[in-house]
């Protein structure tokens, strides 16, 4: 079911009023009664019934939670915001980026996904957490399109030499040639998109992983990307105990009690 832009534009400032005040009311305000909301390591996907305890787990382990709402795109029912987070867990200040794409319907939430880095929030709680192998900085290689990175995406655009590109589980920004390593193995597959010819956002999946790409071009060119998905899952396969990190953010995390 698609949405008008005027939709899309009212269901954001609802969504905005939930990020400036997070609560039970402010976050059910922005669901339809049928709607759900998934996570990376949920069970099962939260349905709009119970969002209001799942905000309230939040709250009771971060109680000065902040959203920053920044910037969002639509296209038909879907809408992407890209949102900076911040509070404090255990004393400790913690600010992590993410991205949410949403389908709405009769202008609320129907289906939802959160795209961010949980171990970069859990770190927090166990500082130790160590992070996945750093790729070797190379020399610059070939510019390429991102369509030659992401299979079926919505655009062609290239990238610029001197392109600002971040992912999760790297430390350090990688350069425009090394991001055709990133992720390499399995091609990533485009499956929702939504944006203009100044910002972009493409959901993607590669295998069980799923992300957002967040794009910002000038002149048809892509300036800066933006990688978002979960490494946490990725750490697990080294160490599994850090699963268990999921059930203190999560109430429904798969493999909680």
């Amino acid at each position: 079911m698609s949405s008008s832009p005027s939709q899309a534009a009212r269901w954001f400032d609802l969504f905005a009023a939930f990020g400036r005040s997070p609560g039970p009311d402010t976050y059910a305000a922005v669901f339809h009664p049928d709607g759900e909301v998934s996570d990376a390591g949920m069970a099962t996907p939260t349905p709009a019934s119970q969002v209001r305890d799942a905000i309230a787990h939040v709250l009771r382990l971060m109680p000065d939670l902040t959203i920053d709402m920044r910037r969002y795109r639509s296209r038909g029912a879907a809408v992407f915001v890209e949102a900076a987070n911040r509070g404090t867990i255990n004393g400790t200040p913690v600010a992590w980026g993410a991205t949410y794409r949403v389908h709405l319907r009769d202008g609320g939430v129907h289906r939802g996904r959160r795209f961010y880095d949980q171990a970069a929030l859990f770190r927090a709680l166990r500082p130790d957490m160590a992070w996945l192998p750093q790729m070797p900085a190379r020399p610059q290689g070939i510019v390429s399109a991102y369509a030659d990175l992401v299979h079926d995406a919505p655009l062609n655009a290239s990238f610029a030499s001197d392109a600002i590109i971040e992912v999760p589980d790297q430390r350090r920004p990688l350069a425009p040639g090394e991001i055709f390593s990133h992720l390499a193995g399995a091609p990533l597959q485009a499956i929702d998109w939504a944006g203009d010819d100044r910002l972009m956002f493409v959901e993607w999946r590669r295998g069980d992983l799923l992300g957002v790409d967040r794009l910002e071009l000038d002149g048809g060119r892509i300036v800066s990307m933006r990688r978002y998905f979960d490494t946490l899952g990725l750490l697990a396969e080294h160490d599994p105990s850090v699963t268990a990190l999921r059930a203190s953010l999560l109430s429904n995390a798969a493999g909680a009690d």
